[in-house]
């Protein structure tokens, strides 16, 4: 069994002692069955519950030893999958321009259009072919609720394959999407086919069966988050995201009693992998830095506290309610068409050509805004900071004669609270396009990335009734509320905008903050509107 690190024992401990509990719980009314002399009583019971506590610890540490090797084969294919992303990445976006640009052709802003367009047109083509591609909302849908079965997830061929190639292609086109929700679902899907497989090689087991079902479930959600885990690299946020992804309040999932201790031990064997033995130069830590906080009063982080978590939740809903509408727009035609008179030809038009308008909106958009492009993670610093950090200075940044007809300039400082309200908007807009549009993927850091703008916008245009140390806890906050309101997994985005900063930030005077306004987003979206993103079976 792989042993998980020390800062995570207590947490596997609890769940040792939790089964040990519910075990002795049900072998002590048996002393009611029978009357023997009070000795031999004693030393049968005690027998029966040393018994019964020594089986549940062997399943355990089987379930933690499956837990781990899930963990480490999904990070395997979560390290495979971003690299392979970044090449892509890199190729379509610099190594083809600057092709272009020394074999004397001119490249300029409308190379964006025209890849993003080309973008749309042939994720539409592959979205006919590839199929089953397993996505999120799926995800979600079979394991939320009390009828809840991962058993029932498509076979990992050609589903894992589908989902991968069009998540990639999805993201190195530059849509507004990420792979984090796309990791969730083929760690998943890596996770269920062990499971299987594991069953099928012991008769002792029954794969259909309760025990079954509890197995199939509990290494469903290690491999999602060993696969998380991986292509963050952020410890403990991908267990307890996969398990609060699953539900529609601001809890875990009601298997989290069973799945937390295997998850987190898959989460540390792929941990162990990617930082010990895959990537063993990569620098430890997060390199998000933020601005200063210096001295900001109790009052005045409480208040921002809740002002960010309403703001998050209203911004939330409106993304929410923007893409449901957009999806009815686009796929009226195909939502209306009854089951027996379907037409394949009308579906698969409109497929590609839904697909195709999404690419050529999507590629205007970011003529315009520019940065905006990709789903984030690469270039948030550029929006955590308010600009200061230059647009082609980060991951994905794209060079200046691709940003050239940019509304907002990308590379240097937010002019106005209308310009970084405006870069928040858009991408808000090209996040709502990608998923109407069916694009697969996450939406963690796109959100991050469209509520930071917004939050520099209000902290910029109140700028002479607020303090300062203000403006890095608001931008923080509306991060956490908005992303959290949307998905429903406040405790995993503050590990994860938590883990993700730079030591320079001042993260103990910005947490408190953080904890609250993710969670009034979560609570306060609810109240906002009954229907959320995801269609949750509770």
């Amino acid at each position: 069994m792989v042993k998980p690190p020390t800062a995570v024992l207590p947490l596997i401990l609890l769940q040792i002692l939790a089964s040990c509990y519910a075990a002795s719980a049900f072998v002590l009314p048996s002393k009611q069955l029978s009357s023997p002399p009070p000795a031999k009583l004693a030393s049968s019971t005690a027998s029966i519950e040393s018994s019964a506590i020594t089986n549940d610890n062997d399943e355990d540490c089987i379930l933690f030893r499956q837990a781990a090797q899930v963990g480490i084969v999904t990070a395997a294919m979560g390290h495979m999958y971003g690299a392979i992303l970044d090449r892509t990445v890199n190729g379509l976006w610099t190594d083809i321009p600057n092709l272009l640009l020394k074999r004397g052709v001119k490249v300029g802003p409308s190379y964006i259009a025209y890849t993003c367009t080309a973008g749309g047109l042939i994720m539409g083509l592959l979205s006919t072919k590839l199929k089953p591609a397993f996505v999120v909302a799926e995800y979600v849908s079979t394991l939320s609720g009390s009828e809840s079965d991962a058993r029932s997830f498509p076979n990992l061929l050609p589903a894992l394959p589908n989902l991968l190639i069009l998540s990639l292609v999805t993201s190195t086109l530059g849509f507004s999407v990420g792979p984090e929700a796309p990791m969730v679902c083929a760690g998943g899907l890596v996770g269920l086919a062990m499971a299987r497989r594991w069953y099928r090689q012991d008769d002792s087991k029954s794969y259909t069966d309760d025990a079954g079902k509890r197995t199939a479930e509990i290494l469903t959600y290690a491999g999602s988050a060993g696969a998380l885990t991986s292509f963050m690299g952020i410890p403990l946020a991908g267990p307890i995201f996969a398990l609060e992804l699953t539900r529609a309040s601001s809890g875990m999932s009601s298997v989290a009693k069973d799945a937390l201790g295997p998850a987190v031990a898959a989460s540390a064997s792929a941990l162990l992998l990617i930082r010990g033995v895959l990537a063993p130069k990569s620098s430890i830590g997060g390199h998000f830095t933020y601005q200063l906080v210096n001295d900001l009063s109790g009052r005045a982080a409480i208040v921002t506290s809740i002002v960010a978590g309403v703001g998050g939740a209203i911004l939330g809903t409106i993304f929410h309610k923007l893409v449901h509408l957009l999806k009815d727009i686009l796929w009226k035609e195909q939502n209306n068409t009854s089951a027996k008179s379907k037409n394949i030809s009308i579906i698969y038009n409109r497929e590609v050509l839904a697909k195709t308008i999404i690419g050529v909106a999507v590629g205007l958009l970011s003529m315009s805004f520019p940065q905006t492009m990709f789903w984030g993670e690469g270039s948030l610093q550029c929006v955590v900071d308010g600009h200061m950090t230059p647009f082609s200075a980060t991951k994905h940044g794209l060079s200046t004669m691709l940003t050239g007809a940019a509304a907002v300039n990308p590379s240097i400082p937010f002019q106005s609270a209308w310009a970084a309200a405006q870069v928040g908007c858009a991408k808000l807009i090209a996040i709502a396009l990608a998923c109407a549009g069916k694009f697969p993927g996450g939406i963690i850091f796109p959100l991050f990335f469209a509520a930071a703008p917004i939050a520099h916008a209000v902290v910029n245009s109140l700028s002479s009734y607020l303090p300062g140390a203000v403006a890095p806890v608001a931008v923080m906050s509306l991060m956490a509320s908005t992303q959290a309101s949307v998905t429903r997994t406040p405790l995993a985005t503050v590990l994860m905008l938590a883990l993700s900063s730079s030591s320079a930030t001042e993260i103990s005077k910005m947490l408190p903050s953080v904890i609250v306004s993710s969670y009034v987003g979560v609570w306060f979206s609810r109240f906002l509107s009954k229907e959320s993103y995801f269609a949750y079976q509770e």
